[in-house]
């Protein structure tokens, strides 16, 4: 099985901000910068080697964005799907107007790690919390040694007292 991860990226085209004829403010991305994205991912070695089943839901691109997710999946820098996302992310980092956020979540609780660049970088999509797993619900609520003090309070209640050395069999004779 091995040591698995989740892991998110992103990139996207930075947003531009202007001004409507009312004089409000609103943010687009460029679209011929996404195109340009986009044709620059198809190019890479990562689509190459990520993009071998039509039914791998675990990256696309729309509106700007282009964003790869997933989860137990074995993520070490020697595989080279690893190594082909690794080189898309040096190259996008290179590219004017384009911004992006990578986080890997391993098994371990100190095992994070999140990267970002630009001035845009998809952090409406994912982000990092502390979690705690817990298996132990069939213990809630159980107490079976203050069950079992209980019985034994109750049992030697029941019982005279009875001077030492002296048996059942010497009150039954008495």
């Amino acid at each position: 099985m091995g040591y698995r991860s989740q892991v998110a990226g992103c990139f996207s085209v930075d947003r531009v901000s202007k001004l409507d004829e009312q004089g409000k403010s609103y943010s687009y991305y460029d679209k011929a910068k996404f195109k340009e994205m986009v044709g620059f991912i198809k190019l890479s070695r990562f689509y190459e080697l990520w993009n071998t089943k039509p039914d791998d839901e675990s990256f696309g691109w729309e509106d700007g964005y282009f964003v790869l997710y997933g989860s137990d999946w074995k993520w070490y820098p020697d595989y080279s799907d690893v190594q082909a996302w690794n080189e898309l992310w040096y190259s996008m980092r290179q590219v004017e107007g384009i911004s992006g956020y990578f986080c890997r979540v391993g098994e371990e609780s100190d095992d994070i790690e999140e990267h970002n660049f630009g001035d845009d970088p998809c952090y409406e999509f994912f982000h990092t919390y502390s979690a705690l797993s817990f298996d132990g619900n069939d213990f809630l609520g159980k107490r079976q040694t203050d069950d079992e003090e209980e019985q034994g309070e109750q049992a030697s209640t029941n019982q005279e007292e009875k001077p030492c050395g002296s048996s059942v069999a010497d009150t039954t004779q008495a």
